[in-house]
């Protein structure tokens, strides 16, 4: 299977610590990762390695670490510590600040998304204040905030009593109504305000506990002494560079019989040994940069902080209440200063570990120039108290007007030459290889001096590059590509050039950036016996607090928020409007008409009605009379009698008779 280089590099720690010589990982990392394939001409790492390759890397990695005889090896070990360092404190400040930073953003989370049921709930708003409360106390208890806030009761009664002077209960109901973007501002206003007054009592004595003044942490760290040291450390290095290259050089010019002549050992060790002085130098010149940079700015960021602080204690004085529209803008820019103040302030405190960090390692390796170097540099000759590079006597003066300039192209398929009259942006130009002269690197065997950018910056295929004499600029632009090949054959020889020129995009898998990466965050130990313990039930703890499950109070609160009440839609319509719009008519056709004829059909019955007769007139006795009605349509009409009813015949069938 294939082989990582991470455990390449623990099987590396492992073979090193049974060997007696304990290494970091970062260190074993890098030899692993620079390790040569004799057989492929590359670096093991740029292809997968198997097995047995892995094997190899960490035998041929383990003598290249214990060897006395491979001066490359102390570069390597100079990059991967102080590199393995400024990691280290670069990923503390992140975390620091990530952790305070996530605990600030699920608070104003919480409060953001804060809405009460109605305005009278007392006890919800009161949980809310609490909430803005715990938040000052992550924010305005130090200059960059904390992941847990502070037990201590002075600092929570300072800003208790600052939250209720700036925002008193009273205004929740108003915050409650706010959107949530509009919550949030408010709050990093609060906070700045709050460490504003905080500041302000601190600057009168009166309170602001836990908060560290400026003065006093400049006092400490010694800044102006700081950059001091580190530029009496860049000048005597610079001199001792300055040495090994001109040692180097008057020992090639010696005759190759002179007794007085350093042996091959003796310079190859000197151009190590100037690679070393060269990294150690980098590094102090960019340790160098960074603090003159910090303590101008912080420098800045104090007079401005104390003058602020002046003109507050002037408008305040000895006032009782001040209006609030004059002193809440100036509490805020006070506490914005005073942050930027102090980031300048973790800034220089880290570089200064990181000195602390080069004179360690100084301490452990620091290589001085052999006194047979020292007699041959005492009697090389010097022409205005330098040594020439090449001798360039007998060959011809070179015009380096000859070559092209931008206007030729943009120096991506061949080489053009920048100066100051011909290139705005000059100064600014960011040089590769660190500003030194690959022409030099490649024709003196690993001879690594600064370029001259007097001279003008070459561009070619997106590289700036200067050159230490006209003859390296004249033939870089002959043949470019010669020169960078070259440059590339020399990393895999001498490996510690490529953190010290700055390519690592050229060397991706062999980079100390992409090594870094790799073993960030695994410095546990290789092997331990762990165990968890869980629990048989799980409790849910994804409840959500505004479920609602009652389905018309949602279609209430959703008719509530859209207000639909309150909106009503009206129209109308003129003679203008009607004559200007499309109208269309729909017209149904008449459908086939049918109709259904029906026929009447009836029978008529006789009827019978009972008459009582002889009740009038004479006593006779009572007769019930049954009389039989028939209507027959086709009769005439004929006038009633007087005994009958009219329009009707009438049979007298039967009859009886009743007392």
């Amino acid at each position: 299977g294939i082989i990582s280089i991470q455990t390449i590099s623990k099987e590396l720690m492992l073979a090193c610590r049974q060997l007696g010589r304990a290494i970091p990982e970062t260190l074993a990392a890098l030899v692993a990762s620079t390790i040569v394939n004799a057989a492929g001409g590359g670096f093991y790492v740029e292809r997968p390695i198997d097995e047995g390759e892995a094997r190899i890397v960490v035998e041929e990695a383990a003598k290249k670490i214990l060897s006395t005889d491979q001066p490359g090896i102390s570069a390597l070990r100079l990059q991967a510590a102080y590199e393995n360092a400024f990691a280290e404190l670069d990923r503390g400040a992140r975390n620091q600040s990530s952790d305070a930073k996530s605990a600030e953003d699920r608070s104003i989370a919480w409060i953001s998304g804060f809405q009460a049921k109605f305005d009278a709930d007392f006890d919800t708003l009161t949980g809310l204040y609490k909430k803005i409360y715990q938040f000052l106390l992550l924010r305005c208890t130090s200059p960059q905030g904390t992941s847990r806030a502070v037990q201590d009761q002075n600092v929570e009664r300072e800003v208790a009593a600052a939250l209720e002077s700036v925002f008193p209960r009273v205004g929740l109901r108003s915050f409650v109504a706010l959107t949530s973007s509009e919550k949030a501002a408010q709050l990093q206003e609060l906070a700045g305000i709050v460490l504003g007054i905080r500041l302000f009592n601190k600057h009168q004595n009166k309170g602001g506990v836990g908060l560290p003044t400026l003065d006093s942490e400049v006092d400490r760290l010694k800044a102006d002494e700081l950059l001091v040291c580190v530029q009496k450390d860049v000048d005597e290095v610079t001199e001792f560079c300055k040495k090994f290259a001109d040692s180097i050089l008057a020992a090639k010019r010696m005759a190759p019989g002179d007794r007085s002549r350093p042996s091959e050992e003796e310079g190859e060790r000197n151009r190590s040994d100037l690679l070393y002085h060269r990294q150690y130098l980098c590094y102090l010149l960019n340790l160098q940069e960074d603090i003159a940079g910090s303590i101008e700015r912080m420098q800045g960021d104090r007079g401005a902080f104390n003058e602020e602080l002046i003109d507050l204690d002037a408008l305040v004085g000895g006032r009782i209440s001040v209006p609030k529209e004059h002193v809440y803008p100036r509490f805020d820019s006070i506490s914005k200063k005073y942050r930027t103040a102090w980031q300048e302030v973790k800034l220089l405190e880290a570089r200064s570990k990181l000195y602390t960090v080069l004179k360690d390692l100084r301490k452990q390796y620091f290589p001085q120039l052999p006194e047979a170097s020292m007699e041959v540099l005492a009697k090389a000759l010097r022409e205005g108290g330098a040594l020439l590079i090449d001798d360039e006597e007998n060959d011809e003066p070179i015009d380096l007007d000859t070559i092209p300039g931008p206007e030729a192209g943009d120096g991506m398929n061949s080489p053009v030459r920048l100066t100051v009259d011909n290139a705005p942006d000059f100064l600014m130009l960011p040089l590769d290889f660190q500003g030194f002269c690959i022409h030099t690197l490649v024709t003196q065997n690993r001879l690594l001096v600064p370029g001259n950018p007097a001279m003008g910056v070459v561009k070619y295929a997106g590289r700036y590059c200067v050159f230490a004499t006209e003859r390296g600029c004249s033939d870089f632009c002959t043949e470019p590509q010669r020169y960078f090949g070259s440059v590339r054959e020399m990393c895999y020889q001498h490996p510690e050039l490529i953190h010290l020129l700055r390519i690592h995009e050229d060397f991706p898998k062999s980079s100390l950036n992409t090594i870094l990466e790799l073993t960030s965050g695994s410095h546990a130990v290789m092997q331990a016996d762990v165990g968890t313990e869980t629990p048989l039930h799980f409790e849910e703890s994804n409840i959500d607090k505004g479920y609602e499950w009652n389905e018309w109070k949602l279609r209430r609160e959703a008719l509530h928020m859209a207000d639909i009440r309150r909106k009503c839609t009206s129209t109308t319509q003129t003679a203008l409007s009607h004559l200007r719009r499309e109208t269309e008519t729909q017209v149904y056709l008449p459908k086939d008409m049918a109709t259904n004829t029906t026929v009447n059909k009836g029978t008529n019955p006789p009827r019978y009605k009972k008459y009582h007769r002889f009740l009038r007139g004479e006593p006779m006795p009572m007769v019930v009379a049954e009389i039989k009605f028939a209507f027959d349509e086709a009769e005439p009409f004929a006038p009633p009698s007087s005994d009958l009813p009219s329009s009707a015949s009438c049979e007298l069938p039967r009859a009886s008779a009743s007392r």
